[in-house]
């Protein structure tokens, strides 16, 4: 009896302390948060009549954002301009500054989001879609950016092969024009959509660290680890020809721009992954494995479980490039090249004409068709 008392006062302590961490510690740490004006007084108050941020959504984009909710959008695509040191979302052009804490204390729902999928929407309602562009990229993603993964949402629309008063004509994949009619939670959807914007400067701004200064750092860093990096393949009498390919590789595998992988994103600068949702590279059976199954799936991504050093996921994962698949053999041989040299990783190069004649090979395969582990363990021999 003695030992189960002092176990619940063990479990009770526990639970205590996680609330001051996760409650009172960030209650500490960013305050009593409410909106504010751009720019504060001397003293720190806020000027009268000062315009306030950030704005409470409009009504139906409240409703709207109930529905974004349900369908599931925030599973793909978050909302949120991270932090430079934890990637270019700024030179993305998804958003001109990292969001904040304060950017969400009027959601209800705060949707930054469980993966990055698809493109970040912080700041949708700023990059210039029409109502029509909108509508039709939920009706049929593929049709506006064929190399979208976006499911079609057809069911959030009437369809009609005639031009009809209240439709909207759409280009499509299929020859014949096609006249589509919003329902109501599709237009709901849309206005939430186009009210994403966080346009607006705060006070805490002042303490982010700016996409310039990281730049610098990381510059002289990537110079420091390169020259090390040189050094060590030089005295280990690696050839030049590999150590330029794995150089070149690291910097595709940072990149957040285009001729950029973003495979940092996902797999992170150490390799490890993410526990639960992306595998880890550095030790990876699949990357030090065979180089057909890697070359393809970085040519058109994979989706589906996968087991990674006797670990399960299940997930998606677009072809490197931005926009995806847009790398050319070079860059995809050097990113491999470095994927399986690095973090403790010790394996073959890959080369450009590896990669030319796996493309070859699979030149007839649908541009969308994600591999999947299990086809591509089939096709092995």
């Amino acid at each position: 009896m003695n030992n189960l008392f002092k176990f619940t006062i063990y479990v009770f302590t526990a639970l205590g302390v996680a609330w001051l961490a996760f409650v009172v510690g960030a209650r500490e740490q960013y305050g009593d948060l409410s909106p504010t004006a751009e720019v504060l007084d001397e003293d720190g108050s806020i000027p009268q009549d000062a315009d306030l941020f950030p704005h409470s959504l409009p009504g139906i984009a409240e409703q709207g954002a109930k529905d974004y909710l349900a369908l599931g959008c925030m599973t793909c695509h978050t909302q949120q301009v991270r932090m430079v040191e934890a990637g270019f979302d700024v030179e993305r052009g998804w958003g001109k500054r990292p969001s904040v804490p304060r950017d969400y204390i009027l959601q209800e729902h705060v949707l930054i989001g469980n993966t990055r999928v698809g493109p970040d929407l912080a700041n949708l309602g700023l990059r210039g879609h029409t109502l029509e562009w909108l509508h039709q990229h939920l009706f049929e993603p593929q049709a506006l950016i064929p190399e979208s993964v976006c499911q079609p949402s057809p069911f959030l629309y009437e369809e009609s092969a005639e031009e009809t008063p209240g439709y909207i004509e759409i280009s499509s994949m299929e020859s014949a024009a096609r006249f589509i009619k919003p329902t109501p939670r599709a237009e709901r959807l849309v206005a939430y959509l186009q009210a994403l914007k966080q346009n607006y400067e705060l006070p805490e701004m002042a303490y982010v660290e700016t996409e310039d200064e990281l730049t610098d750092s990381m510059e002289l860093e990537t110079s420091s680890e390169t020259d090390s990096a040189n050094d060590e393949n030089a005295s280990s009498g690696a050839p030049t020809w590999l150590a330029e390919q794995i150089s070149s590789g690291k910097e595709i595998y940072m990149k957040a721009a285009p001729g950029g992988g973003l495979c940092f994103t996902c797999h992170q600068a150490n390799g490890q992954g993410l526990a639960g949702q992306f595998p880890p590279l550095a030790g990876s059976d699949w990357v030090l494995g065979d180089k057909e199954k890697l070359i393809k799936i970085s040519l058109y991504g994979l989706m589906g479980p996968i087991q990674v050093n006797g670990v399960d996921y299940n997930g998606v994962m677009v072809s490197p490039g931005i926009p995806p698949g847009s790398l050319t053999d070079q860059q995809v041989a050097d990113v491999l090249t470095y994927i399986r040299n690095d973090w403790g990783n010790s394996a073959t190069a890959v080369t450009p004409n590896e990669v030319a004649s796996v493309r070859a090979s699979i030149k007839d395969r649908a541009p969308m068709q994600m591999w999947t582990a299990a086809e591509l363990n089939d096709e092995q021999p």
